[in-house]
């Protein structure tokens, strides 16, 4: 048995993936199982378990992308949780930007506050925007009594101007776990130390609101890793990198997007392996499609996200995060997405999805609506081979009978044309995804090749390509297990801020020294709970915009920058991004920002190797029926060696590819599977 394991454990919404590696990046094994909607948990210590029949799990490292965060966000599964805040402010998580999500829409619906208006105290204690006390904080005794009578498991501290000085927030959490010990408190000025009430207060109490499922959670898997005798566990974070369970449990609004994150780390050092510097990276699962940018081999960042901002189909605003993210949209079109027809006789696909539980029809556990994966069911470019090894009970039947009923007899098709219609509008959402992420954001998508990933991914990839003009579609090496992948590649990360406002000419070099000294102690602390040895590199930032500007713009700061160096450099990134100059305006210093990275010791060089030589000989043939229900026999390949042209069938680890007729395949850099449309020569 091989010692000192790496293992990454990814849980979605209907399966759990799980990679072995051994020590020197190699790859012993890879699976997928149903995901428990009940509790998460209990898959992925299925998973281990399953690995500790083979291998010796004793001492190794596991690493985990989750989605209890977001799904206790989207289910609203926190508990009852209260806002405790400045004389005047409780409010301002309704009040929000005093904006809508869409400005024109006279039927304009938006997401209701975590924190019901009964649930949030306010007290008289106040600072200045310099963090001088203007008045003192009162006794706290009338606080605990209010806050011990609504039934608060968790409270929200947000005090005005706490980034500038934290020492009400802390008197009041002080008193307040003295009081009720069983509490869990988040406070502004160490989730979120920012300007701006709003982003900091809405970032607070999402924190909060989820606090108590996630570390409960954490909790729990980490006690069971621990009786394996395994090292530690490992949570991927927002940005790409891992913290451990005790950071991940005091932050867990940094773990919202923690499994798309595992995917993009993973798609960046096939990036590097392969020499692909521009990627949309488009992952597929059950439940929901995202969609990220990888250029010149590093992927977008954003520092602030909405979180639920689809309901319905509809945008509702969502739940703001400031908190630094990998950029990814994301929308409610998976395998699991649900077909129906609406009332208005529309055939509709998604938001809704069947899950793991019931999950889609042909999966054999009581599901009766038809989705996406049975419209590929019915049409043969999904079989029982791909299920092989995941309790998945494969029943094509099943999959007709439901879009039948429910698509087809409605509609007046065949249940073929129905399928295909199923599969269209996913293809057209997903490519409606892809431009957001590419021609939304200023880039052309024709610049790029699609990367994918997923358990539905690589059916989806070259007609998402089409759709989109993107040429090249590359699928990589375990494209089913790709974020459980990129769960054990990630670095130790944490990315820190502190509020600085002040003019640009009077930066001093003595001031960014100071300041960035407090941010590295705080990250040293961090990493250090991570379990990280050795030294971290530092990346220093400052946020800088035009006096009367509301949004800022990230430069990076070298050692001995001072004030004229600073504002060239921020006018050149102003220039660059927005194509001129206000020369006649100030610049100001907005918040300093530290990225603190200490890079672990797995190799992925190994992970993508070309395939061994072999033929391109098919391992058998199957019928794809066409639209008009007729039938073709396809030829199904386990992988590519040489080139193969469609229409054909590769089977992947964990998905299977789709090869349309006048497409091509062929062995690419890194054990990829890459496609290109086959132009006739003149």
């Amino acid at each position: 048995m091989t010692e000192n394991l790496l293992i990454g454990v990814d849980v979605g919404g209907t399966f759990t993936d799980a990679v072995v590696l051994d020590g020197q990046g190699n790859l012993l094994e890879a699976f997928k199982l149903p995901s428990t909607g009940t509790d998460p948990s209990e898959a992925v210590i299925s998973a281990l378990r399953r690995i500790s029949e083979q291998h010796r799990i004793s001492g190794a490292s596991v690493c985990h992308g989750t989605t209890v965060g977001t799904n206790s966000l989207i289910e609203r599964k926190g508990p009852p949780t209260a806002l405790v805040t400045t004389s005047g402010f409780s409010d301002v998580i309704e009040l929000r930007r005093q904006d809508r999500p869409t400005l024109y829409d006279l039927d304009v619906r938006v997401s209701q506050p975590l924190v019901d208006r009964g649930m949030r105290f306010e007290v008289d204690g106040r600072m200045d925007h310099k963090g001088r006390v203007l008045t003192d904080l009162p006794d706290e005794s009338t606080l605990i009594d209010e806050l011990k009578k609504s039934g608060a498991q968790a409270v929200a501290i947000s005090c005005l101007h706490a980034y500038s000085n934290g020492e009400h927030e802390a008197r009041l959490a002080e008193a307040i776990l003295k009081a009720i010990p069983e509490i869990y408190v988040s406070l502004s000025h160490d989730v979120c130390p920012e300007l701006g009430e709003y982003e900091r207060t809405s970032t607070t109490v999402v924190n909060a609101f989820i606090g108590k499922p996630v570390s409960q959670y954490l909790h729990r898997l980490d006690n069971a890793v621990r009786d394996m005798r395994a090292a530690g566990l490992s949570i991927v974070k927002s940005n790409g990198g891992v913290t451990s369970t005790a950071n991940a449990a005091r932050y867990p609004v940094h773990l919202i997007e923690s499994g798309p994150a595992a995917c993009i780390t993973a798609a960046v050092e096939f990036a590097k392996a392969a020499g692909r510097a521009n990627l949309i990276a488009f992952d597929m699962g059950g439940t929901t499609a995202k969609a990220g940018v990888i250029m010149n081999g590093a992927p977008r960042i954003t520092d602030e996200f909405r979180a639920d901002q689809l309901s319905g189909g509809r945008n509702v605003g969502g739940y703001l995060i400031r908190s630094t993210v990998i950029d990814i949209v994301e929308i409610g079109a998976g395998g699991g997405s649900i077909a129906c027809i609406d009332a208005g006789g529309v055939l509709k696909v998604g938001p809704g999805s069947a899950g793991a539980q019931p999950g889609p029809a042909c999966y054999g556990r009581g599901g009766t609506l038809p989705t996406v994966t049975d419209a590929h069911a019915v049409i043969g470019t999904l079989t029982s081979h791909v299920f092989e090894a995941t309790d998945v009970a494969f029943d094509r039947s099943a999959a007709v009978k439901a879009i039948e009923e429910h698509v087809a007899a409605p509609m007046g098709w065949s249940v073929s044309r129905a399928a295909f219609a199923i599969i269209d509008l996913a293809v057209a959402h997903m490519a409606e995804m892809v431009r957001l992420a590419t021609v939304r954001r200023g880039l052309d998508p024709r610049d790029f090749s699609i990367f994918a990933t997923g358990g539905a991914g690589p059916l989806h990839a070259a007609a998402v390509g089409a759709e989109t003009g993107v040429r090249r579609t590359i699928i990589p090496p375990l494209p089913g297990m790709f974020s459980a992948l990129g769960a054990t590649l990630g670095e130790i990360r944490h990315d820190l801020s502190r509020s600085a406002l002040k003019p640009a000419s009077e930066i001093e070099p003595e001031m960014l020294v100071r300041a960035f000294d407090g941010l590295e102690a705080k990250a040293l602390e961090l990493i250090a709970r991570d379990g990280g040895t050795g030294n971290p590199a530092f990346e220093h930032f400052a946020d800088l915009r035009f006096v009367g500007q509301l949004f800022e713009l990230r430069v990076a700061l070298k050692e001995g920058d001072d004030a004229a160096a600073i504002e060239t450099r921020f006018r050149a990134a102003y220039v660059e991004e927005f194509g001129f100059d206000l020369n006649d305006s100030d610049v100001q210093l907005v918040a300093l920002h530290l990225t603190a990275r200490l890079t672990r010791a797995t190799d992925a060089s190994n992970l993508f190797n070309a395939l061994p030589d072999g033929e391109d000989t098919p391992i058998r043939h199957q019928k794809v029926f066409s639209r008009d229900g007729s039938e073709q026999d396809t030829p199904v390949f386990s992988g590519v060696h040489g080139s193969i042209e469609g229409p054909a069938l590769i089977e992947l680890a964990g998905s299977t590819v789709w090869l349309l007729d006048g497409q091509r395949a062929r062995r690419g850099n890194g054990g990829a599977v890459e496609i290109e449309t086959i132009i006739a020569e003149a």
